[in-house]
């Protein structure tokens, strides 16, 4: 296999990998989420273009059982047996960031956008806040947010958020007579897709075949700040918080979340 710093795979390569390493529960999941065959001849074009590409890219290798580079058959068995994972979506563009624990000293990063599969090794002691801050396209900065208010909805007006008809979340933005916090995050759902971005920490198990969450978190981007949404008092008060939060001070914080739970 070509040495590389990064692994690219079309999202078709990429089940075909999974194929040919014996993870057929996976390779069928991601088929089915992306409906990326419909009948017999599209199944036949997707094996023949996979198997292609990774002979294009250097990763095929006729002389092993599973016709793949041992490099990237060694990949995949890392990703698929870790046990704990960080998954982040980002809705603007939609991108996925995955972080999978491999052991002491490194993680495997997984980066999935338009379709492309991206992988690399990141080694523990340099920490997320970059990956992270990247992820969200967000700017290494620190606004003073002191003395704002954080903006409390019922849970079923933050569920409207998201089906609300767009043209209210626009004139809400431009109502000069709305308080400001109000119209900044009217126009921040617009930009998201009125969809909030999460984090979430999951802990795998490849035997069961499933993940369970350990913990959630929403996030909205803003220009130069993020809104956190603490949902703590949901069932109780039935009541959501968006806060506010500085980008450093945010993914500090959730860099030391990451670091913990990847660590315990």
């Amino acid at each position: 296999m070509q040495k590389t710093e990064e692994i690219r795979l079309s999202v078709h390569e990429f089940v075909a990998v999974l194929a040919l390493c014996g993870y057929d529960s996976m390779a069928r999941q991601v088929i089915n989420e992306q409906e990326l065959i419909k009948n017999e001849t599209e199944f036949t074009r997707f094996i023949d273009e996979a198997e292609t590409g990774l002979k294009q890219k250097g990763y095929w290798d006729d002389d092993r059982e599973s016709n793949l580079a041992k490099g990237l058959e060694d990949l995949l068995y890392l990703l698929v047996h870790s046990k704990k994972k960080v998954r982040c979506i980002q809705m603007r563009e939609k991108q996925v960031l995955l972080i999978h624990s491999l052991n002491n000293s490194n993680v495997l990063v997984q980066r999935i956008q338009m379709g492309e599969h991206t992988f690399s090794f990141h080694h523990r002691g340099e920490g997320y806040y970059d990956i992270l801050r990247n992820h969200y396209g967000m700017a290494n900065t620190e606004i003073n947010v002191e003395g704002w208010q954080p903006i409390q909805l019922t849970d079923e007006m933050f569920d409207e958020l998201h089906t609300t008809d767009p043209e209210i979340l626009h004139a809400m933005k431009d109502d000069e007579n709305q308080a400001i916090p109000l119209r900044e995050l009217a126009n921040d759902l617009l930009k998201n897709g009125q969809e909030f971005d999460n984090i979430s920490f999951m802990v795998s198990n490849y035997v069961k075949d499933q993940s369970e969450f350990d913990e959630v978190q929403f996030l909205l981007p803003a220009n130069n700040y993020i809104w956190h949404l603490n949902y703590d008092n949901v069932e109780i008060k039935k009541e959501v918080v968006l806060q506010p939060i500085p980008v450093r001070t945010y993914f500090e914080e959730i860099d030391r979340a990451l670091i913990e739970f990847l660590n315990e």
